[in-house]
């Protein structure tokens, strides 16, 4: 599990790298500081299993706290789109990006093209619709309602609700942070004995 924690952190940093590169903090702010917050936790999950003694016995439960929060992260991005995407527009549908989950499981995040105030906008949506939906219902080319954020034009979404499967999702999140909680609780005490213990010739040897 610590190797998957280094490769999370590897590709959070790269996207961190290019959101305040792009400056993209400026137009999608929630997502873009669930994607820093992902970044900074599993980084400081690989940093304590690579320099804490014993730090390894610290990976799941810390990590799934860390999980856990990205989950709910992304219930109360999708609560916020709602409340502050009001404006109704028109917008070409550009096709979609997919993204690819475990066990073969993947997303589509379909992606418009439209003007607001001038401004010419191609983007992702906030939300994800279903395969089903995308190949039957929308074309590529065609205009679509969808409603904008004022305040950031660069977030908009397609539909005003929420998903049940948001909801469960978000249950699941909030399972993986109290159960990480929970065994780090647990966990705490035995991690802090093996560590003064593998720390203790270390002391000696410094000490003489």
């Amino acid at each position: 599990m610590a190797i998957l924690v280094h490769i999370l952190t590897i590709l959070f940093g790269f996207v961190t790298f290019v959101i305040i590169k792009n400056k993209r903090y400026k137009d999608v702010p929630l997502v873009s500081s669930i994607m820093i917050f992902s970044f900074v936790g599993f980084g400081m999950i690989s940093v304590i299993t690579i320099f804490v003694p014993s730090g390894k016995l610290l990976v799941f439960p810390l990590g799934c706290i860390i999980f856990g929060l990205i989950i709910i992260l992304m219930l109360i991005n999708d609560v916020y789109s709602l409340v502050r995407c009001n404006e109704k527009i028109n917008g070409v549908y550009c096709g979609y990006n997919t993204y690819y989950g475990g066990n073969g499981v993947s997303t589509q995040a379909p992606v418009f093209e439209y003007t607001y105030q001038g401004h010419v906008y191609k983007e992702q949506t906030t939300q994800n619709i279903s395969y089903k939906q995308l190949t039957k219902k929308m074309r590529e080319g065609e205009t679509y309602q969808i409603y904008v954020d004022s305040k950031h034009p660069a977030v908009f979404i397609l539909q005003k609700k929420i998903k049940m499967s948001s909801i469960v999702v978000a249950f699941f999140g909030i399972l993986f942070l109290v159960g990480g909680i929970v065994t780090l609780y647990d966990a705490f005490p035995y991690f802090l004995k093996i560590t003064l213990y593998d720390a203790f010739p270390y002391f000696l040897k410094i000490m003489n």
